[in-house]
């Protein structure tokens, strides 16, 4: 009996352990599916707020889906997301120790976890991590290996956009990505081509392609490196006011300071164009305590803006650009030093530092390249050329030209083109550089090697200036017309020319033109006609033999016409001077 009692005792018992089994693990069981719920809750919070920048939040949140699913779904991914939201937090405070750390942290992931489930995802966030810190190298070589395992395009544009803040030769690889298979990384496609048109210096590109990108993600506003490409290139392409917005952005987002020196250089700029002169000096003075090659680009540049210079009193300027094109002699940094010497050389008429342009050899380019800052070259060549513009080539300027040309006549020829030299050349009859006047374009060259041959005594000269005076315009035609009709003694056309008001340049074919006209009329025994002719030839031309020599001839026409005050007002200029024919005219008519 007490048998029987004892196994159903233990027959009970085994019944309630079994209850009690069943009731542990649904308990169980509702807990763990409780701790993944939970997980995931925490894991979308944070991942909300890691893509909206808020990253020690995102920490948080991703911290505690951890603890609630350490060996789960949610946790391993959580694990990885705080590694990338660490970098992303150290790199927002300027903090490289911060994120060398999250690299770190993120490569123990297979270490924690013995069978990984996301080592793409983890190689992808020490990329990132990389990328943040500058070590572009680096990340290529990762973003490279990922795409070559998974064939993913957005690992392929995570590549190129590494390599478009390196050494940019892999380009081509771009037209591998078809843009309308992108989704949320179609933004990095526009961003990458904006890069490359950067380094290109194609600015109006690298602004559509930048605004494209900034349209389909906001938040690309937070990088640094979008935001100095769209500043320099807003700079470039003249928008001041874009170009300002986007600097000061990056004043405030440059973490790092990476471009805290550019960002001086280009402000100080931008100000000076604007007259802003202020704020001009202060960016100048914080660069000019560096004394480095970005101060000397900047100060090199300075030339461009004489208010500015004589607002400051930098007496010493001309001094200063020297230093800097000796200092630079033998980099492409020299040359807006170079640059601002010839300016000065062309305002004063005088050449600056002689030995300096005969040792540095220009090659200009429209920009000059220095680690990330750009020269744009364009305003101080036309400023060059404004005032080569105002040289005079028939007057003062002349020997002024050939001077600076024979310095270095490769510069001279990149700098100012021929014309103008080959105009001094020709006026002043220097037939030894001819080979000048040939380097210039049709009909100039065959006008002016024309005027070169009549001083050479070759008749030839004369049939190409009339061939040439059929295409020419202006000063030039009258000039050549003037050269034909004395050669050819063509009365009336020199006539026609001198019935209009004459420009200095022409004004020295008056005299003969006049003589011409006078000696006509009086071998034609027209002697009204030629004394209107002496006489003004009388009344602009030094003295000299001829002059006495057509001082009796118009002494002699008033003489045949019977007109006294002719003939008084020459007997009155004779009585002021004492020579031969002065003397005969008074001893004639005096």
């Amino acid at each position: 009996m007490r048998s029987l009692e004892g196994h159903g005792i233990r027959l009970i018992v085994k019944k309630i352990l079994v209850l009690l089994l069943i009731f542990l693990l649904s308990f169980s069981a509702e807990r763990e599916k409780s701790n993944l719920k939970l997980a995931q809750t925490y894991f979308y919070r944070g991942y909300i707020e890691y893509t909206q920048g808020n990253y020690s939040d995102a920490i948080g949140e991703f911290s505690k889906s951890y603890l609630a699913d350490k060996e789960g779904y949610y946790g391993e991914l959580s694990y990885l997301y705080i590694g990338i939201a660490y970098a992303q937090l150290s790199y927002k405070k300027g903090q490289k120790g911060g994120i060398a750390s999250a690299i770190a942290y993120l490569n123990m992931y297979p270490y924690y976890y013995k069978k990984p489930t996301y080592l793409f995802l983890q190689r992808e966030f020490i990329g990132y991590s990389y990328l943040l810190l500058g070590l572009y190298d680096k990340a290529k070589d990762i973003f490279l290996s990922l795409y070559k395992d998974t064939l993913r395009q957005d690992y392929l544009l995570n590549f190129l956009y590494a390599d478009a803040l390196s050494d940019g030769t892999n380009r081509e690889l771009l037209n591998m990505i078809d843009p309308r298979s992108l989704t949320e990384k179609r933004y990095l496609y526009h961003l990458v081509k904006g890069f490359y048109a950067f380094r290109d210096g194609n600015y109006k590109e690298t602004i559509k392609e930048l605004s494209e990108a900034q349209s389909l993600n906001r938040y690309i506003e937070d990088d640094p490196e979008f935001l100095y490409r769209y500043a320099v290139s807003a700079f470039m392409e003249g928008d001041w006011r874009k170009a300002v917005f986007y600097f000061e952005q990056l004043d405030r987002k440059d973490m790092y300071r990476k471009y805290g020196e550019s960002l001086d250089y280009y402000l100080a700029l931008i100000y000076l164009m604007n007259k802003n002169y202020a704020d001009a000096k202060r960016r100048v003075d914080k660069l000019m305590e560096l004394n480095n090659v970005k101060t000397a680009l900047l100060i090199s540049q300075l030339w461009t803006f004489p208010d500015f210079l004589e607002k400051y009193k930098f007496n010493d300027y001309k001094k200063t650009l020297k230093s800097i094109a000796w200092r630079y002699l033998n980099s492409s940094y020299s040359i807006p030093a170079i640059l601002g010497l010839y300016y000065y050389s062309l305002r004063d008429k005088k050449i600056e530092e002689e030995s300096l342009f005969k040792l540095k050899n220009l090659d200009l380019k429209e920009e000059i390249v220095f680690q990330d800052i750009k020269v744009n070259t364009r305003p101080m060549l036309e400023l060059l050329k404004g005032l080569m513009d105002k040289m005079d080539p028939y007057g003062k300027d002349a020997n002024f030209l050939i001077n600076l040309y024979s310095l270095n006549k490769g510069n001279y020829a990149l700098l100012f083109g021929y014309e103008k030299l080959a105009r001094a050349i020709t006026y002043l009859g220097n037939t030894s550089m001819k080979d000048v006047v040939q380097r210039v374009e049709e009909p100039l060259r065959s006008f002016l090697l024309g005027q070169i041959s009549l001083l050479e005594g070759s008749e030839e000269g004369l049939r190409m200036i009339e061939s040439a005076s059929k295409l020419l315009e202006g000063e030039d035609k009258k000039e050549a017309l003037f050269i034909i009709g004395i050669y050819k003694k063509d009365i009336r056309l020199l006539e026609s020319l001198l019935s209009e008001k004459l420009s200095p340049r022409l004004e020295p074919y008056l005299e003969p033109s006049l003589l011409e006209l006078g000696d006509f009329y009086y071998a034609r025994r027209d002697y009204n006609k030629a004394k209107e002719y002496y006489k003004k030839y009388l009344e602009i031309a030094q003295e000299s033999y001829l002059y006495w020599l057509v001082a009796y001839k118009l002494a002699k026409a008033g003489e045949l016409t019977k007109d006294q005050e002719t003939i008084s007002w020459v007997v009155k200029k004779a009585e002021m001077r004492d020579n031969i024919i002065s003397r005969v005219i008074l001893a004639l008519w005096g």
